[in-house]
C-alpha cells in the first residue's frame, strides 16, 4: 500500500465519501488518513491569504505555536510544535529536577492543524528556548526540506538545531540585542526570563541570555513580542519602556505545588502591565494534560484579573488554528471559529422545497 488517499477538491482534507468507501484498512493507513487532523487545510489557508496592506496575521496553532504572516508575504513558524505525548526525565527536564518527579508525562490535548512538510514557503522558524515543543523536530526537517527556511534561535537551542542537522548558513544565532530583517518585518532579539529553561538539560544552570530568547516582530501594522515560556520577572518593566509593545504573547497554566512551569493568570496580568501592551493573548494553557487542570477557569481569571488591574490592556483568547489579525481583530475578546454560512444555499435545502 502506498501513501495515496483519495485527490479532494484542493482543501487538503479527505472527503466525507472518502471516509465512507469500504477499502482495505492498515494502522498505516488509518495514520496517513487522520493526522493530521487538518491535513493541509491551514498551510494552504496561511499561503494563500493576501494580509491587506497594513496589517499582519496571526494563527495559534495551539500549546506555544504561532504562524505569522505580514504584508510582504513573509511567513515566520514561532516555537511550532507538531510532535506527540511524550515523556520527560529528572537528568535533563527542569521541571522533573524542580519536583523530584523521576520522570513527567506531557500527554498532548490539542489536534495537529498543520503538515510541517506541506510548506511551499517559510521565511523564518523561531525557537525561544529548547525544550522540545518550542524546538521540534518534526518542523524543523520538515520545514528544511519542503523551504528556504532560515532557522532563529539562542545559543543552546542552536545547538540542537545543529543536531538536527540544520546547515550551518541556514542557522541565525539570536544574541540578545541584536536583530535582524525578513520579509516585512524587523525582528529584535531581547530578553527572555525563562527560569525552567535555564535549569533544563544536563548541566548547572544556565545563564538566561544563553538559553532564552523574546522575538519582537516589527511590522507595518505594529510590535508583535513572542515571549515563549517565560516566567515574570521585573525585568520586563524595561521592555516596555524602550519598546511600543502592540501584542504580547505568552504562557499561563495552572502549577501544582514544587511544579512551576507555566505563568498563573496573575502573573500574565501582571506581565501584560510590565510591558504596557496594548493586547494581550495567553497560549500554553490548553495543550498539556498535566498543566491545564480547568483552561475555562484560568482564561477567566485571566480575563478578570486584567480588568481589574490593567483595564488599559486588551486581552484576546484564541481557540487552536484560529486567525487573528492585527489590528482589525482586537476587539474580538474571543475567537470564535467561522460557521461557513456564507456557504449555505438555503434555496437547495430540503426545507426550503418543504416550504
Amino acid at each position: 500500500m502506498g501513501n495515496e488517499v483519495e485527490k479532494t477538491d484542493g482543501r487538503g482534507l479527505v472527503s466525507g465519501k472518502w471516509i465512507r468507501t469500504n477499502r482495505e484498512m492498515t494502522r498505516e493507513r488509518w495514520i496517513l488518513e487522520s493526522f493530521p487532523e487538518w491535513g493541509t487545510f491551514l498551510n494552504q489557508h496561511i499561503e494563500n491569504y493576501e494580509v491587506p496592506k497594513g496589517e499582519v496575521a496571526l494563527w495559534w496553532c495551539g500549546g506555544p505555536s504561532w504562524v505569522l504572516k505580514t504584508d510582504e508575504g513573509g511567513i515566520f513558524l514561532i516555537d511550532q510544535w507538531c510532535g506527540p505525548s511524550h515523556y520527560t526525565t529528572i537528568d535533563y527536564c527542569g521541571v522533573c529536577k524542580q519536583n523530584g518527579a523521576a520522570s513527567m508525562n506531557w500527554l498532548r490535548l490539542n489536534p495537529q492543524v498543520i503538515d510541517p512538510f506541506s510548506f511551499n514557503r517559510v521565511d523564518g522558524v523561531f525557537c525561544t528556548h529548547v525544550h522540545n515543543d518550542h524546538c521540534d523536530i518534526y518542523t524543523v526537517k520538515g520545514t528544511m526540506q519542503t523551504t528556504d527556511a532560515k532557522y532563529v534561535a539562542p545559543p543552546e537551542t542552536v545547538k540542537r538545531l545543529k543536531e538536527f542537522e540544520v546547515p550551518d548558513d541556514r542557522i541565525i544565532t539570536a544574541h540578545v540585542g541584536e536583530s535582524i530583517k525578513m520579509a516585512g518585518a524587523e525582528i529584535v532579539f531581547l530578553k527572555n526570563y525563562d527560569d525552567c529553561a535555564t535549569k533544563t538539560g544536563d548541566v548547572p544552570a544556565q545563564p538566561y541570555d544563553e538559553v532564552a530568547t523574546s522575538f519582537l516582530f516589527k511590522t507595518s501594522a505594529g510590535n508583535i513580542l513572542f515571549l515563549g515560556d517565560t516566567w515574570y520577572n521585573d525585568g520586563y518593566v524595561a521592555i516596555g519602556q524602550k519598546y511600543d509593545i502592540d501584542v504580547a504573547i505568552f504562557d499561563i497554566g495552572w502549577n501544582e505545588p514544587g511544579a512551576f512551569d507555566k505563568m498563573t493568570p496573575y502573573d500574565g496580568a501582571r506581565l501584560g502591565k510590565a510591558l504596557k501592551a496594548k493586547v494581550l493573548i495567553p497560549d500554553h494553557w490548553e495543550n498539556w494534560a498535566n498543566s491545564s487542570s480547568d483552561p475555562d477557569m484560568l482564561v477567566r481569571q485571566f480575563e478578570d484579573l486584567c480588568a481589574d488591574c490593567c483595564p488599559e490592556c486588551k486581552t484576546v483568547i484564541m481557540r487552536c488554528a484560529g486567525q487573528f489579525n492585527y489590528p482589525s481583530d482586537q476587539d474580538i475578546k474571543r475567537y470564535r471559529y467561522p460557521s461557513q454560512k456564507e456557504n449555505f444555499r438555503l434555496e437547495h435545502s430540503i426545507y426550503g422545497k418543504e416550504a
